[in-house]
């Protein structure tokens, strides 16, 4: 029997038997998406000028740079093969529904603050405390806030104190081959680059910094985050093939350089709200990311880290905490593989918060405690956009916001939401 075949029965299988059909529907959209992400990058390609990454993929055969149009195009095989040689399985991984902390905001929420202002070394030095705290629920961290002018190493430094979770950090930022150099080889340090900007443009320096991390053999997190209707089109399916299609790219970077050197999948699409500001308190903000994290589980087998379980909330105020509940109970009760963060991030990301991460703690350890031992399998309903492959051919690198499919599609992730939760499939508000 195709493994394929046997691997889609198992999992539909296990479904209650009114969400088969549906999960199976689900099933041919992460099929779509993952083979519409293969055309991406062959007939759109990504816009690159770093002469080491163009040079490398060249020599595979498999790939092909357009000088006057800057983009590079990749085959279908090439991908393949990528996907063939990338571990399915990495040293310290816990599973599904692993919950942890990163992305780095720049703020730390002070009370008292006039304005917004970064951490300094004592107060890292203190947070790292108060998560070691509550390592049984956060099990894995990058650095939770920005040090002002801090130095990379020195605050990974301060994070290498806790042992038992997986700690993350982004070689980019370090100025010398021997801070890259540093955690190659250690299993509980991971490395996430984001080396591209949606939509479909390398940022030539951290693509190569991904290229020397791959090199030292690190554990990699290849990240990006598209902004529906802004970097990537306004629908579920449009802005997943696009956040495949380039961590796709990442991964046969990463993969060409060194086979076998572990990518975890880091697409982290984001809803946005009507100006354009990312809606991290929006049901669908972790719909679409459960999406990407099933995409991968059940199709490319792919280790994958997500982003939800957060909040547009600015203080650490009772609406904040209860976001962060309902997130993350829809990422844990749909499943996800890993997600960040969930604990003690304010304001889309742009805030670190103590008071809200202990509460966020305290608030998942109760989650855990409470929650059924065994939660069936439920569809998610993804609306099906026929037009998505043919807007990302259309708009390609430009601004999707103009475009009229993100006008006639406007409303599209409140519908996604609100279906969901008339079938009762979200959790009771």
């Amino acid at each position: 029997e195709d493994p394929e075949m046997l691997a889609y029965n198992d999992l539909i299988n296990q479904a209650p038997a009114e969400y088969r059909d549906a999960l199976g529907q689900e099933w041919n959209i992460y099929e779509d998406i993952q083979e519409s992400a293969k055309i991406v990058l062959a007939e759109v390609g990504i816009e690159t000028r770093n002469k080491n990454v163009i040079t490398l993929l060249e020599a595979t055969g498999l790939a092909g740079y357009d000088e006057s149009a800057a983009r590079i195009y990749l085959l279908p095989e090439l991908i393949d093969q990528a996907l063939d040689s990338a571990p399915k399985t990495f040293v310290g991984d816990e599973g599904a529904n692993t919950l942890g902390i990163g992305g780095i905001p720049p703020f730390l929420y002070r009370e008292a603050d006039e304005f917004p202002l970064p951490a300094s070394y004592e107060e890292l030095d203190h947070l790292i405390e108060v998560i070691s705290e509550n390592l049984d629920v956060v099990r894995f961290l990058s650095q939770p806030v920005k040090v002002h002018r801090g130095d990379p190493l020195a605050c990974n430094k301060i994070m290498d104190r806790l042992d038992n979770c997986i700690k993350v950090t982004c070689s980019a930022y370090m100025n010398d081959d021997d801070a890259v150099k540093w955690f190659s080889g250690r299993e509980d340090w991971h490395d996430s680059i984001c080396g591209l900007k949606s939509p479909l443009t390398a940022m030539d320096d951290m693509l190569q910094a991904l290229v020397k991390s791959a090199e030292a053999g690190n554990n990699l997190r290849l990240t990006t985050m598209p902004l529906a209707g802004r970097t990537s089109p306004h629908t579920p399916q449009g802005c997943l093939i696009l956040n495949q299609a380039e961590v796709m790219f990442m991964l046969a970077a990463a993969q060409t350089v060194r086979p076998g050197v572990l990518c975890m999948f880091g697409g982290m699409p984001c809803t946005t709200g009507p100006h354009g500001d990312l809606a991290y308190s929006h049901d669908a903000m972790n719909l679409l990311n459960v999406a990407v994290a099933r995409l991968n589980m059940w199709l490319t087998g792919l280790p994958t880290v997500q982003s939800g379980g957060s909040t547009e909330e600015k203080r650490p105020d009772e609406k904040a905490l209860q976001d962060g509940i309902r997130g993350r109970r829809i990422l844990c009760e749909f499943g996800v593989h890993h997600a960040r963060h969930c604990f003690g991030v304010l304001d889309n990301l742009n805030f670190f918060s103590e008071e809200a991460f202990v509460k966020d703690c305290d608030a998942h350890r109760g989650y855990l405690k409470n929650k059924p031992e065994k939660i069936a399998l439920k569809p998610l309903h993804i609306p099906p956009d026929d037009q998505a492959l043919a807007v990302i051919r259309r708009v390609a690198g430009g601004d999707y916001y103009v475009d009229y499919h993100t006008t006639a599609h406007i409303s599209v992730f409140d519908d996604w939401a609100a279906d969901l939760e008339a079938e009762g499939l979200l959790p009771p508000i």
